[in-house]
């Protein structure tokens, strides 16, 4: 069974939403730390200042790019992954083309991320490819995944968790995406990580990253949980 401190090590504590202010940054560096939570992610023009606080702690940082649609030029998200890698960003994530992706342009979606991940290159940073899977169907989030990896990005994420519909489950896409990709490309569950019970059933499904913003609460439920019995140790 996962304990605590392993489940943390696997949440990208994100603090990200419009209505986050630079109080709610901190506070979310603040959780990052009680909790040694693997990393901690922040909207780009806070990056420099989520840096200053999170250097010397083993923290990860990071933020992302084209977010929320991913219909950026391909410039542009480059000049917005160097403009975050230069500021000392550890992890990028971006949004897949979606609009390119549904008019069936799959060149024109790997080349875009592509772009992206060897823009990272050189600082040794991961890129993870954003597929959003709430536009998609079962066989155009699987043939998207496909083409995240294919362009070289470190990992397959399911949504921005920008959707307001984001609470559907997303299990089954994991299980599918676990079963075509290589071992070496992780998968990261993101939209309706929203409790304990969300997160154990994508952990079983294949994934090794989440993204989440109830992080204490999730891992204190855990805790208590532990503690109970109710889960076995």
């Amino acid at each position: 069974m996962l304990q605590v401190e392993e489940l943390a090590a696997m949440i990208d504590h994100s603090i990200i939403d419009p209505n986050h202010t630079e109080a709610d940054m901190h506070e979310g560096i603040d959780v990052a730390l009680k909790y040694r939570t693997g990393r901690f992610t922040t909207q780009p023009f806070r990056v420099m200042a989520a840096r200053k606080r999170l250097d010397g702690t083993g923290i990860a940082l990071q933020t992302y790019v084209g977010f929320p649609h991913g219909n950026d030029h391909t410039a542009t998200k480059r000049l917005q992954a160097r403009q975050a890698l230069d500021e000392g960003v550890d992890e990028l994530d971006m949004v897949i083309n979606i609009s390119a992706f549904l008019s069936g342009d799959h060149a024109h979606v790997e080349d875009d991320i592509r772009a992206v991940v060897e823009e990272a290159a050189p600082f040794g940073v991961s890129v993870k490819g954003i597929i959003e899977c709430f536009y998609l169907t079962r066989p155009q989030r699987l043939e998207a995944a496909k083409l995240v990896e294919a362009a070289g990005a470190a990992f397959v994420k399911t949504s921005t968790g920008q959707r307001p519909d984001m609470q559907a489950s997303i299990a089954e896409d994991l299980r599918a995406m676990r079963a075509i990709l290589k071992p070496e490309t992780t998968v990261k569950a993101s939209g309706g990580c929203f409790n304990l019970d969300a997160l154990l059933l994508y952990h079983a499904c294949g994934a090794r990253r989440f993204g989440a913003s109830e992080t204490a609460t999730i891992l204190e439920d855990l805790r208590g949980r532990l503690a109970r019995g109710e889960i076995a140790n």
